[in-house]
């Protein structure tokens, strides 16, 4: 453990908690399945803290992620999205959440029937 002094400020740094290589390797490539449950059942429960954790988390958590995949996966199987910017050139806005502080280029593609 450690000791904090009082009258201290103490700021969770969400950005780099989520990019913990320990927790999840190769934290920068995109792998949703380090999110299956076969994946995380050893994780610790605040390792990856989206809504924030502990007994005073959001209470709209569960609504916010099923309303998220039920969006996603509806945009995703009827377009295809493209960034047109290298992922590299695009600036972080040091703000409460991660975006960018430039807008980002984007193509969207209607998927044909057979698209995959």
């Amino acid at each position: 453990g450690y000791s904090v002094p009082k009258d201290s400020s103490c700021i969770v740094a969400v950005y780099l908690l989520h990019r913990d290589a320990s927790v999840f390797p190769v934290p920068e490539k995109f792998n949703p399945d380090r999110f299956l449950p076969e994946n995380s059942t050893n994780r610790n429960p605040f390792a990856y803290i989206p809504f924030s954790a502990g007994s005073r988390n959001c209470i709209g958590q569960r609504f916010a992620i099923m309303e998220e995949k039920v969006i996603v996966s509806s945009i995703l199987r009827n377009y295809t999205i493209e960034s047109l910017d290298q992922r590299d050139k695009i600036p972080p806005a040091p703000e409460l959440i991660l975006r960018s502080s430039t807008p980002i280029q984007i193509r969207i593609r209607p998927r044909g029937k057979y698209d995959s």
